[in-house]
């Protein structure tokens, strides 16, 4: 067994999740946008049209470090449907390529029109620079009339599996395409400043605030910023965030927190959607809430529950138990990483993050609409 490739029984009989990351994100894409065209190509394949007969559902998501191919069949099926999958990687229907250029192009132009992707996509082009992480296909301007067929072959010539996660009854589930481990892009230097992006006819316009963090490698740091995410913003109607803009004072419809700990680097996030006329008001209000350093032990015991006990409704599906452990083998994290994560958070105290929240650098700060 290869160390990219991590098996877990499923909680469901008969049935076979996978999760295949290929070295196609933005972190590694030789042409940039050279998987946003990919996509399309494999979907015209007749290697999909026959997934979808045999009732195989799967569907495509590219993310900065790496390109996602989620599966999900009856296990009686899925040695067939890997076979599938491996010649709709290896023959994608490039005499369409002008189609899937087309394709591509139009479904990156209408995303560009939803205010909250775009912000996220203009802040983090701020904040990372020139490293591939910037390349956001909503803020960064792909030249897909420059992929050429032998673009296409090359890329499939360099085709790896960064790693494969099966959920399934046995093990009896592996891919015949070469793996990779995954490589970090180290980023020499964070930006920060504002930017914004005004939109025709749009009502509402929206915020985000983009800090760099620990990549996901880091464990007790990453660990410590998912907590404090949850406290700022991650808890929904009780979250620091939404209570202060949206409860207290009325100026946004939503707001909110991510933080997404990548293999390169990690990176928080806070979103308020808005009229333009509250936009400063907002946004100091925003920042003022992030920058309060005081956690009560009742935020945190709230926040840290909320984690775990989010894990534990997660693994009860075999999609969800797929997404989440699909982590371990990407970046070669611990075989107990939840454990892990689990007995860490259960032992912080507030100071730990007020630490991180004292700690944060300048923000990347985009509005849009």
């Amino acid at each position: 067994m290869v160390a990219n490739k991590l098996f877990i029984r499923s909680p469901v009989k008969d049935v076979a999740v996978l999760d295949i990351k290929l070295n196609l994100g933005s972190l590694q894409e030789a042409y940039p946008g050279i998987a946003n065209v990919l996509i399309p190509l494999w979907r015209m394949s007749n290697y999909a049209r026959e997934l979808e007969r045999i009732g195989v559902s799967f569907s495509f998501e590219k993310g900065f470090d790496a390109l996602t191919l989620r599966v999900k069949a009856r296990f009686s099926v899925v040695n067939k449907a890997v076979k599938l999958i491996e010649d709709m990687f290896l023959n994608p229907v490039i005499d369409r390529l002008s189609d899937a250029i087309r394709e591509a192009r139009t479904s990156i132009s209408i995303n560009r029109e939803d205010t909250s992707v775009r912000s996220v996509a203009e802040a983090l082009k701020v904040l990372f620079n020139d490293h591939p992480y910037s390349r956001h296909p909503i803020a960064y301007d792909y030249s897909f009339d420059g992929i050429t067929k032998d673009d296409i072959k090359r890329a499939v010539d360099a085709l790896k599996v960064l790693s494969l996660t099966v959920v399934a009854p046995e093990d009896m589930v592996d891919i015949n395409l070469p793996y990779a481990g995954y490589a970090k892009v180290p980023i020499s230097r964070f930006g920060s400043g504002n930017v914004d992006v005004r939109l025709e006819g749009k009502v509402q316009a929206s915020i985000t605030i983009a800090y760099p963090s620990y990549g996901i490698s880091n464990l007790e740091g990453s660990f410590r910023v998912t907590v404090m995410n949850t406290i700022l913003g991650g808890m929904g109607l009780i979250s620091r965030l939404y209570r202060e803009v949206r409860v207290k004072r009325g100026l946004a419809y939503y707001a909110y927190s991510m933080y997404w700990p990548l293999g390169s680097s990690g990176v928080l996030i806070a979103m308020a959607g808005v009229r333009r006329e509250v936009i400063k008001e907002t946004i100091d209000v925003m920042l003022g809430t992030i920058g309060n350093q005081v956690i009560s032990e009742e935020e945190l015991n709230m926040a840290i529950k909320n984690r775990i006990g989010r894990i534990k409704v997660t693994a009860e599906s075999p999609e969800g138990v797929a997404m989440l452990y699909s982590v371990i083998p990407t970046y070669g994290l611990p075989a107990d990483y939840y454990e892990k994560f689990i007995s860490y958070i259960s032992g912080l105290r507030p100071e730990d993050v007020s630490r991180e929240l004292r700690n944060l650098s300048k923000p990347a700060i985009a509005v849009v609409g």
